[in-house]
């Protein structure tokens, strides 16, 4: 999650959606005044060598601390205030309303066929894919699929301003980047960070993984019915 007071806008991060390139990417226009949680060792490290602004003002104040916070503080795992995947819920209860009713909330949504194969690749790195492993293992873990809805909603209501598209990256930045006073530049600075990548293989797209797989169709038709509605998305037909 980001927050930024000099450009007026919350990020709220969702997975396997592109975000921490996002994010590394916005951080080059932020200060210590900014809220920035972690991001992962090795892409903490990609944002260090940029000499972009780090995590800062996510820790949750001691004249916050309940008890509990105290212990966990000795312990040496001080309590967060914001974090990485925050829901739009908590983010919007520690923030304030004012601030959350004044800043502008982005976030970043991707087909939902393609988000569910990319979901797959990284979340079983250690074992053999195939098109029948994503089959048994998308009919298994559907009920994980939609907790990206957690990070953009607050109950049934989308509470994103401004929803950055995933196939449509250059032409959604450029409408961020121009409601937040951000440089044009600000696309092509993303597309140079290349975070978590090399996880799934080219090959293997969404079109292969759901041709043919008429349960799995209904499956993700039926879960992301809102997403399908709102962004025109459709499951890719292999040519």
């Amino acid at each position: 999650m980001i927050l930024s007071k000099s450009h007026g806008f919350i990020f709220l991060k969702t997975t396997k959606t592109a975000g921490t390139s996002f994010e590394i990417a916005l951080s080059r226009y932020l200060s210590q005044e900014d809220v920035v949680t972690p991001i992962s060792k090795p892409d903490e490290e990609t944002r260090l060598k940029l000499g972009y602004q780090g995590p800062t003002n996510y820790l949750l104040p001691v004249t916050e601390y309940a008890w509990r916070d105290y212990i966990r503080a000795w312990l040496g795992k001080p309590p967060k205030k914001f974090w990485n995947h925050i829901p739009a819920k908590d983010a919007r209860e520690r923030v304030g309303s004012d601030t959350w009713g004044k800043f502008l909330k982005c976030s970043i949504v991707r087909n939902p066929f393609d988000y569910a194969v990319s979901r797959y690749y990284w979340s079983n790195q250690s074992e053999n894919k195939s098109v029948d492993g994503f089959r048994r293992w998308l009919l298994g873990m559907h009920p994980t699929l939609t907790l990206n809805r957690d990070i953009t909603h607050i109950g049934e209501s989308c509470a994103v301003d401004l929803m950055i598209r995933f196939e449509y990256f250059e032409e959604d930045i450029a409408r961020f980047a121009s409601e937040t006073g951000l440089p044009e530049s600000l696309c092509s600075e993303f597309r140079g960070i290349k975070a978590k990548g090399s996880v799934r293989p080219k090959a293997a797209s969404a079109a292969e993984m759901f041709d043919g797989f008429h349960e799995g169709t209904k499956l993700i038709n039926d879960l992301f019915e809102e997403d399908i509605r709102s962004y025109g998305y459709s499951q890719p037909r292999a040519d």
